[in-house]
């Protein structure tokens, strides 16, 4: 890691800090639990890989950390899209089938890769596809979403529209060097510089959105006028 990266992780760290302090400041754990959970580990594992790289900073940590992350991106899509639909029976019936149809999918992605279990096929191959599986369940959500013109709580969306892209420039950039290898590695720099950046974007959209204050609901306006003096 060049010194540039290095302190392009620090900054990354210390945002991400931020996001989860403000998520238990303004009570957010509360709206999606696994979000929490993800954005914890992740804070973790990126902080001890920073601070002891001699033990933490190798494949076999990263690819542990990476496997965890992928559970719990599910779990996160699951427990959203209950949070979400469970008052509108049509949209969790659309819902449960489409999500379970990707959750399949995914699965014999997987199963059938046909790759071996070291560190190379599962960055050129295993995680690829399974990151793909997690754009398309939050996308399914996104869509019906749309398609059933549904209320969603406001840091719910903001963090939908928000990891979904990054996701795509994720995915994009691990299909990258997997594909060139440990040779390649070096000269892959501009897509790591990528791949870091977009995601310090990210934390940052986020801790705006973790830290936003609860908006009071504003009065119609013709209730206000009827409380409002009349004057003679």
């Amino acid at each position: 890691m060049t010194p540039v990266q290095t302190w392009i992780a620090w900054g990354g760290i210390l945002v991400l800090a931020i996001v989860v302090a403000g998520i238990i400041v303004r009570g957010r754990y509360r709206l999606w639990w696994f979000f929490f959970l993800f954005l914890a580990v992740t804070l973790v594992s990126s902080l001890v890989m920073m601070a002891w790289p001699s033990r933490f900073y190798t494949a076999n940590f990263w690819q542990g950390k990476e496997m965890a992350l992928n559970f719990i991106r599910f779990a996160m899509a699951l427990e959203l899209a209950y949070r979400t639909f469970r008052a509108f029976p049509g949209a969790l019936a659309t819902a449960r089938w489409s999500l379970l149809f990707v959750l399949l999918v995914t699965l014999a992605g997987v199963l059938f890769s046909g790759g071996s279990h070291d560190y190379q096929s599962f960055l050129a191959d295993v995680h690829p596809r399974v990151l793909n599986g997690s754009i398309w369940m939050f996308t399914a959500i996104a869509a019906i979403i749309l398609w059933y013109h549904l209320p969603v709580d406001a840091f719910h969306k903001s963090v939908l529209l928000s990891y979904v892209p990054f996701l795509l420039i994720f995915t994009v950039c691990m299909n990258f060097l997997g594909s060139v290898g440990a040779a390649g590695w070096e000269r892959a720099w501009p897509v790591r510089y990528l791949n870091q950046l977009a995601y310090v974007a990210l934390t940052i959209y986020w801790a705006r959105a973790a830290w936003r204050r609860v908006e009071e609901p504003t009065r119609p306006p013709r209730v206000r006028q009827m409380r409002e003096p009349v004057s003679v």
